[in-house]
Order: C-alpha cells, then structure tokens, then sequence
C-alpha cells in the first residue's frame, strides 16, 4: 500500500534526524557573515536601518523543460512558465540524438524545426531559459539505449559508429559550448545491457574529447544503476566503477548524476526500498563524495498515482524529506525534478508499456493547479532556504546567518546589490 506508512523510512522526524539535519543544512548552505556598513569617507554608518533580500540562490534546483513551448495555447504556456520559473532556476534542454537528427545531417536544433513530443528545439528552449533568467543544463550527449538513445541510422560498425559519436560531440561544441555551462556527457553507461554493442571504452573517449571541447563547462557522468537496493555494491557499484575507470584513463568528469526515478508500480511498493530509506541515502551520498566531484541529483519522478487525498499527501511528504537530505548534503550542488506536469511525461512509442505517466509524478495536475507536493517545494525554496530579513546595525556592523547567493540589501533607502559564498565572511556596504 502507498499511504503514510511508505514514508517513515525516509521521514526526518521520526527518525530523530531533523536537528542533524538542520545542521548539515546551516553548515554547508549557508555563510556567518558580517555585514559593515559605512560611509563614502569609510566611517561606520550608526543605527543603519537595513533590509536583506535575497534575489537568487546560489544552489541549483532544476527541472527538466520539454514541454517549454508545446502546449496548444497561450494560457497552458504561461501557466507552465509561471509555475516553472516560481521554484526551479535550472532547466534542462533535451538533447535525445534520435530526435535531435531523426535522418543523418538533418537537424532539429533551430526553430521552426519539425515537431516532436517533448522535444522542443534546443534554440527555443534556450531563448525560453534566457527570457525567464534560468540557467540551462543539456541532457545529453550520447545515450546508448538504442530504442530511444541512439538514432536509428546509428552504423553497426564500431569504428564507423565511434566517428559518428565523435562528430556529435564536436558539433554540439561548435554550437553549444558557450551557451551551456552545464552538461550530462554519457547518460546510463552502466545501466545499460548494450554495452557490447558499442566502440570500446566509447564513454572514456567521449569525456576524454568533451574535456578537450568543453573547457569551460561542467561535465556529468548521469546514471541511475547502482546506487539502491541489489545494484549497489560499495566501490563495487557499476557506476563508481566506470567513473574510477574513466578518470584514470584521462577522461574528465566534474559531477556525478544520480537519478532517483521511483518508478515503481503501486502493488511493488516496498517501505525497506532503498530509495525510500534516509540511512542509504546517507551512507551512498557519503560513498560518492568520496570521489571529491559534485554530486547531482538529476532525474526525480516521486508517484501519487491515482491521485487520492492520501497519496497525494505521501508524495508530498516524500519529496520534503528527500530534498531536505539532498540540500543539506554538502556534495551535492543540485536536484533536478523530472516531469512537472502530469498527463505530459514520456511513453515509449516503442515499448507501450513504458508509460511514466502511470506514476503520475509531477508537481502539477494537469490543469495546472499545484498539488502538494508543489507547495511544499515552495515553501522550502522561497522561504525556508532564502535569507530575508529588516533589521538595524546599531554602531555600523551586523551580523547574520546567510544562505549562499544573490542578494539586494538596503541601507537607509539606498539598495547595494551584494552575493554571499561559502567562503563570505565579512560584507562590506559602503552608502
């Protein structure tokens, strides 16, 4: 059954793990700052009435963004846009080369291009992204599941098939790399069962290369396969092993990728699930940020189902305690939501029952409104985790606890625009 119960293993407080918690959250996202107010002649400002605003968090919370644009009217989009822009400032801009080239040379990253479900033109996504101020994130550059990853004109041969993935790489360089800080290099290498039919040691080619044309950028190793329950084996995990195998052989990555899709069906639901348990959690985040690289929750699908008062309610409560123990983990750097809306997520057009719609796992029903879950993410973004407050720095000096980002701060009347970092400790403002 998927009610309450479901989330004790996961649930803070019933654990007795808030305060600890809390703690990580204080330690690792936020700053003790003074903030020194004076004059233009640099003499301290006494009784300066102040007020703190924080603009724009420095942590990533994305979503995924294939249905920017694809809605059938005008209403629907801004509604998405609204609803999008409030809790996420990342996106991530589909890059799925059987639908990026559906025919070899043929492309589809322009506007105006052929449409495709859930596949909007990168070009459109990253005006959306740049009208609505949220930075991208590309997802990805090779994907070697061949019924949906690669393209169906993918050569057979290797030597062939190795060229061709190299070209890709360049291109989306070419066009790309300035454009996008951040990207998921290989996706799902070692979940894969078709790994042999790939060039060998394809995926340490691949960053080897991203690393030479991408310098500047941000590069993921995204997995799901070996972090829970039977897949997951310590250092023994197939992921920590591919990623040791590709660092040594020169290949650059910078973040792990670790999806956290429960697609589950509701009667296999189980509460010792690893991925429901916060003690696992603790213990794989530990593991991973062994390996001294930033560690991404990419890909999170929480279910309700069929959408009744109480399973919206376990979602709900899920997602709390999981982004929670995400954010305050000091490794991470972000948590990407996959399918906001219900009713829009992917159908395998080659596999039926593929349907991620069955779990409805998005933050919204379908008309838009917002479930709980939704809010709940609200209230910990835009209030819980943002520093907001008026107060007086009686002989020119103040201090206060400061979560990491942008901020507006007003002295007396006059706004200075300021960010705070991990390693922000004295702010000066000078009015």
């Amino acid at each position: 059954m998927y009610n309450m119960d479901t989330a004790k293993n996961i649930d803070l407080e019933v654990l007795g793990l808030s305060e600890l918690v809390k703690e990580n959250t204080k330690r690792n996202r936020m700053s003790t700052v003074q903030l020194c107010v004076t004059a233009q002649d640099g003499t301290p400002v006494e009784n300066a009435s102040i007020e703190v605003r924080q603009t724009k968090g420095a942590f990533k919370f994305g979503c995924n963004a294939f249905m920017a644009t694809q809605f059938e009217n005008e209403e629907e989009n801004n509604l998405y846009d609204s609803r999008f822009q409030k809790i996420f400032n990342q996106a991530v801009v589909p890059f799925y080369w059987r639908d990026d080239e559906p025919e070899k040379g043929k492309y589809r990253f322009e506007t105006g291009s052929p449409y495709i479900y859930r596949r909007p033109p990168a070009d459109d996504v990253l005006a959306w992204c740049d009208r609505l101020g949220i930075e991208p994130k590309a997802h990805n550059m090779i994907w070697l599941n061949r019924s949906v990853g690669l393209p169906k004109w993918m050569p057979v041969d290797k030597t062939k098939m190795q060229k061709t993935i190299d070209d890709r790489i360049k291109m989306l360089a070419d066009l790309y790399a300035d454009k996008i800080p951040v990207w998921d290099v290989t996706n799902e290498v070692a979940a894969s069962d078709k790994y042999e039919v790939m060039p060998a040691d394809f995926e340490v080619r691949a960053h080897k290369l991203a690393d030479e044309l991408f310098p500047d950028n941000h590069l993921i190793f995204n997995d799901y396969y070996g972090f829970y329950n039977d897949s997951y084996k310590g250092k023994r995990s197939t992921p920590y092993l591919f990623i040791q195998k590709i660092l040594a052989n020169g290949g650059r990555i910078d973040g792990i990728g670790i999806q956290h899709h429960l697609f589950i069906k509701e009667d296999d639901i189980k509460n010792d699930n690893d991925m429901l348990r916060a003690e696992h959690f603790f213990e794989m985040l530990s593991l991973y940020s062994e390996l001294n690289k930033d560690l991404h929750i990419s890909e999170i699908t929480v279910p309700s189902y069929d959408k009744t008062e109480e399973k919206l309610e376990v979602q709900a409560k899920i997602v709390e305690n999981f982004y929670r123990i995400w954010f305050s983990t000091k490794n991470v750097k972000s948590i990407v939501w996959w399918n906001l809306v219900d009713g829009c997520a992917f159908v395998n057009p080659e596999n039926s029952s593929w349907n991620e719609d069955y779990y409805s796992g998005g933050l919204l029903n379908r008309d838009f409104t917002e479930k709980p879950a939704y809010k709940v993410l609200d209230k910990l973004i835009n209030e819980e985790w943002k520093t907001n407050c008026k107060t007086t720095a009686k002989d020119g000096k103040l201090t206060l606890d400061m979560f990491h980002g942008d901020y507006e701060i007003t002295v007396n009347g006059i706004k200075v625009n300021a960010t705070v970092k991990e390693d922000t400790f004295i702010l000066p403002l000078t009015i």
